[in-house]
């Protein structure tokens, strides 16, 4: 079925698989025509990211995630460089850490920064706090950095914050059985967004092939840190803003995640258990479940 515009022009063309697609996705993120919003990753150098960044727009990208493990001067040159250039470009600035770094981001960029990653090191395949001793808990984090950006609400406007990585699903002889008690604890804090790696690279739509571990007797596949020094080999030094660095200490490792199959499965069950911990707490929705959950700072350093 073709759609046309007021001057009679064919501007798009749905077809039954979409109409089809859109029933069984009623959830997915789609933009006002109704195609998935998609962001892309870019290298936090200007002069490498801005070539990805042209060819991204050019083929209809939504918005770009400035990818680094810390924020950093040329992250946010690269973000005043888009949204120069492309303002209807949304952009994702991260990681961050402190309060205080989401303060410097609001003050100075507000106009250029539409999102903020929260975390440095809680991954399951991370290990920048025990190699460099650099990073917090990700749970105090993300609730500092959170009410920090309450604070400049109401003169710089909403910041969503995205609480990136250690989200941990108990490694359970039942792999089939999500435990989204992270999930629901990251949201509880006031988190708009909760990032995983691990937990998704154990599915059938990651990169990777699955094979059996006969040592643990069950079926694997490869998750590889973005800090290992395989993925350090791969480009991946760039993250880190050591590319031309001789001797590279390792930020991230290789390991093994437990094979969960299709994401079609497993999705749906974490999204119900989710779910499931806010009916326990008498909360119809995330917006009540963030409004009235009871928070104590005081045990949010322990892991």
């Amino acid at each position: 079925m073709p759609i046309i515009d007021e001057e009679n022009k064919i501007v798009a063309l749905v077809t039954d698989s979409d109409m089809r697609k859109n029933e069984r996705y009623p959830l997915a993120t789609k933009n006002e025509n109704k195609q998935l919003r998609v962001f892309i990753a870019v290298e936090s150098r200007l002069e490498l990211a801005k070539e990805r960044i042209k060819r991204g727009v050019e083929t209809g990208i939504d918005g770009i995630v400035i990818d680094s493990s810390v924020v950093c001067k040329e992250q946010l040159e690269i973000a005043r460089w888009t949204k120069g250039n492309f303002p209807e470009i949304e952009i994702v600035l991260g990681n961050v850490d402190s309060a205080e770094m989401v303060r410097k981001i609001i003050t100075e960029v507000p106009e250029h920064c539409d999102a903020l990653k929260v975390g440095m090191g809680p991954g399951a395949a991370c290990v920048t706090q025990q190699e460099l001793g650099t990073g917090r808990t990700q749970a105090s984090v993300v609730w500092k950095c959170i009410q920090e950006a309450k604070k400049l609400e109401s003169k710089y406007g909403f910041f969503p914050i995205i609480a990136d990585g250690g989200i941990k699903i108990p490694d359970t002889a039942n792999q089939d059985i999500a435990k989204p008690g992270d999930i629901a604890k990251a949201l509880a804090l006031g988190a708009q967004t909760v990032m995983m790696g691990s937990l998704f690279a154990s599915l059938d739509e990651s990169p990777g092939e699955k094979e059996f571990d006969y040592e643990e007797n069950r079926m694997v596949k490869k998750y590889r840190g973005m800090g290992s020094l395989e993925a350090m080999e791969k480009r991946g030094a760039f993250r880190y803003g050591i590319e031309k660095t001789k001797i590279k200490v390792a930020e991230g490792k290789v390991i093994k995640v437990p094979y969960r199959g299709s994401g079609h499965d497993f999705l749906p069950k974490l999204i119900a258990g989710v779910k499931q911990s806010l009916q326990k707490q008498g909360f119809k929705n995330i917006k009540e479940l963030q409004k009235e959950a009871d928070i104590r700072p005081l045990y949010l350093h322990a892991r």
